[in-house]
């Protein structure tokens, strides 16, 4: 099926994750879209949604990779949505790089025995790494210099490794990868969010202040749902309009920046850290230093992608959530 020119109520798409944050984004826009015939959830608890149909599937279960391929041989469909991803790391490392690369890694492999016609998946522009040296605008070419101690963007560089192979051995299909930039809106809970809602005071850098992008959780769900008919495979920066340097984000979102020198900055996250258990991964220290501006260029070309809103709205958002 021509995914690309479709006809009303012919698309059947297939979701991993859609109980996940990326998952919310997208499941409101499909079961709106007139073309979009059924939606096979392949998660581990049945959403509400009038075109949802349920295969329970646990990513983290050794038997994944067999359920997924069963409950696609049973039901084929034109695009899968692989959505099972954290917007933010959690305190079980292993469970999460199950989750998720383990995880990722079954999909694929149940992907191409299906011989799918496209394939979506969710990443973010923090695999580019926050560095002195980085470029004005990190365009999808730039190198995945991640995060050395963090984990969790450590796994995401990973699964787009293998996600990039399985394209270069499948090129009779579509498959996309969005790098988001931080999601910002009222519903969504990640680390950028904590950090920039859980206290009046925002710990920075004494001497920095990087420049920021956000991306409103409306636009993250459009583009999710424009890449559900883009004729494009590859690599796609997803980021809001304009920038901001990280106090005036912080302002946005109703706090106030309280530079700090070196160590008493560290000391502050590790606290934060450590008080909220999940809230605010020391990880961040890199990102507070260092710009991390993607170029959302390809985006606006190939997808038909243009954020509705600036990064000053994203972040005000939080102030009304």
């Amino acid at each position: 099926m021509d995914v690309s020119r479709p006809g009303k109520g012919r698309l059947r798409v297939a979701v991993t994750g859609a109980s996940g944050e990326y998952g919310k984004l997208l499941l409101p826009r499909l079961e709106r879209d007139p073309d979009v015939e059924s939606i096979l959830v392949l998660d581990v608890a049945r959403p509400e949604g009038a075109k949802v149909e349920f295969h329970q599937v646990d990513l983290t279960r050794h038997d994944a990779e067999s359920e997924l391929t069963d409950a696609l041989a049973e039901r084929p469909v034109d695009a899968l949505y692989h959505l099972a991803f954290l917007f933010g790391p959690i305190r079980n490392g292993s469970l999460a790089h199950e989750l998720e690369v383990i995880g990722t890694m079954n999909v694929l492999t149940a992907a191409g025995r299906a011989r799918l016609p496209r394939l979506v998946v969710p990443s973010m522009t923090a695999v580019y790494g926050a560095r002195g040296n980085n470029p004005a605008l990190l365009r999808e070419e730039s190198p995945l210099q991640g995060c050395p101690h963090s984990r969790f963007v450590t796994d995401k560089v990973e699964v787009e490794g293998q996600v990039r192979a399985f394209r270069e051995r499948h090129p009779e299909m579509r498959v996309l990868v969005l790098r988001f930039a931080p999601v910002l809106g009222p519903t969504i809970e990640n680390p950028v969010t904590r950090l920039l809602t859980r206290t009046s005071v925002v710990p920075t850098l004494l001497g920095f202040d990087p420049l920021w992008q956000g991306l409103h959780e409306e636009d993250a769900g459009r583009a999710l749902h424009l890449s559900l008919r883009a004729d494009v495979s590859g690599e796609f920066n997803i980021v809001g309009r304009g920038v901001l340097p990280l106090s005036g984000l912080i302002r946005q979102a109703g706090a106030r920046p309280l530079p700090l020198p070196g160590p008493l900055f560290r000391g502050a996250l590790h606290a934060l850290d450590v008080v909220g258990a999940d809230t605010l991964p020391v990880a961040l220290l890199d990102y507070i230093h260092y710009s991390w501006v993607a170029d959302g260029a390809r985006a606006e070309t190939a997808l038909g992608f243009i954020p509705f809103h600036h990064v000053r709205d994203a972040a005000a958002a939080l102030k009304r959530s």
